[in-house]
């Protein structure tokens, strides 16, 4: 009940809010919108192009277009999760791989919701943004709009423990195209490790025990800052900061798509301020937390691995991927450790450089759907083409989806 004595509360918690976060929050809630709402048109001109495409221009080349048009939104995305944050980007290891022009398999490790804007990250700096593409979970086809459109994009649906190999190799033939440069963004974990959650850490664990994923004698190699020299340090079977990766998928990708890729580019993303000051690592910051500007800096690890050091059977896939996490997982004890000075000291320590996003290579996609959305919004034309698109669109792609059967 509304009453004096509420809204005095009230008007005291809001006084009592300091002004960065009443920013961070009205950032929080016009990129939402914005993100979410410009669904619509962004399809809308998808249609449009798919259509005269479908009748006069090779895949390649409505690929390209899509390519495009895709690279703009996402800059939109990177817009408000990078420009207006103004998150500090330090990238580490390989990063001047970046500069080459490549076809690329992205193998990240997995902890937050974040870590596909990361993908952004990277691929904005290699000028490949428009070629991202992902292995995503079925229920990432409930998007309304935007879930048919990843499909169409050339991403491909999975479902968790219900894996459907012959469904992903139909969607991996149209990747196989030498003309659709792509990025493919796997997250071998399968799922997100959360310290909050001990019972899947656990879980995958006993996963790395029972299918023997180690190296010899407990031994494993680990390469020494930034010099590329590898030493053999012992530790433990199992993982400390991830979980196992799962092969299956990976591996199905591997398979169709070796002679494609360029390299492997082994990406590990790490949070500031994960950890607490007496050393106990918490949960990383998930989509609002990060778009409120809860986390200020982002640690991006690149290693450039060559196709041809890459396996191209699955047993050896396995233990390779597997020694791969456990490499990841010595680097993360420079993130995680419980000393804070080696917290403190690592991009020092490991040679981090940070990275500056020019700002126009975002503002001009905020500027773009700004402008198609102004008809949209100020005219009674423009309101009905969007709800019509939104409504009709939704159901047409879900009923799509269904029918197609796509993972």
């Amino acid at each position: 009940m509304l009453t004096l004595g509420n809204v005095e509360k009230f008007l005291k918690k809001l006084s009592a809010v300091d002004s960065d976060g009443v920013k961070n929050f009205a950032l929080y809630v016009f990129g939402s919108v914005m993100m979410i709402g410009v669904s619509p048109q962004y399809f809308g001109l998808w249609v449009v192009w798919r259509t005269l495409s479908l009748m006069v221009l090779p895949d390649w080349m409505y690929q390209w277009g899509d390519d495009k048009l895709y690279s703009m939104y996402q800059r939109l995305v990177l817009f408000f999760f990078e420009t207006c944050t103004r998150v500090e980007v330090v990238m580490y290891g390989d990063a001047d791989a970046l500069k080459k022009k490549e076809t690329v398999l992205y193998l990240g490790n997995h902890q937050s919701t974040v870590d596909w804007l990361v993908g952004n990250m990277v691929s904005v700096r290699a000028g490949s943004i428009g070629h991202l593409r992902y292995v995503m979970k079925d229920t990432l086809q409930l998007i309304p709009l935007y879930g048919h459109y990843f499909y169409a994009h050339g991403c491909i649906y999975v479902k968790r423990g219900q894996f459907n190999q012959d469904k992903m190799i139909r969607s991996l033939s149209y990747l196989q195209n030498p003309k659709i440069p792509t990025w493919l963004i796997v997250f071998p974990e399968g799922t997100r490790y959360y310290p909050a959650t001990p019972n899947v850490i656990k879980k995958s664990e006993q996963f790395a025990r029972d299918n023997n994923l180690q190296t010899p004698s407990g031994q494993t190699p680990r390469e020494n800052g930034s010099s590329g020299r590898v030493e053999q340090r012992s530790r433990p079977p199992v993982l400390k900061h991830h979980l196992a990766p799962k092969i299956r998928g990976t591996w199905l990708v591997v398979e169709h798509l070796h002679s494609k890729f360029d390299a492997v580019y082994d990406i590990s993303v790490f949070y500031e301020g994960t950890v607490s000051d007496d050393g106990v690592r918490g949960n990383a910051p998930q989509l609002a937390e990060f778009l409120m500007g809860k986390c200020k800096r982002v640690h991006i690890h690149i290693r450039r691995i060559p196709m041809t050091e890459v396996p191209n059977t699955e047993h050896e896939l396995k233990h390779w991927l597997h020694n791969l996490y456990i490499e990841k997982d010595e680097l993360a004890e420079n993130f995680f450790s419980t000393d804070k000075q080696l917290r403190d000291t690592v991009q020092q320590r490991l040679g981090g450089r940070v990275s500056p996003l020019n700002l126009w290579s975002t503002l001009s996609a905020f500027l773009f759907f700004s402008a198609i959305s102004t008809p949209i919004i100020c005219t009674s034309l423009g309101n009905s083409l969007y709800y019509h698109i939104l409504v009709y669109g939704s159901l047409g792609s879900y009923i799509w989806l269904a029918v197609r059967s796509v993972c």
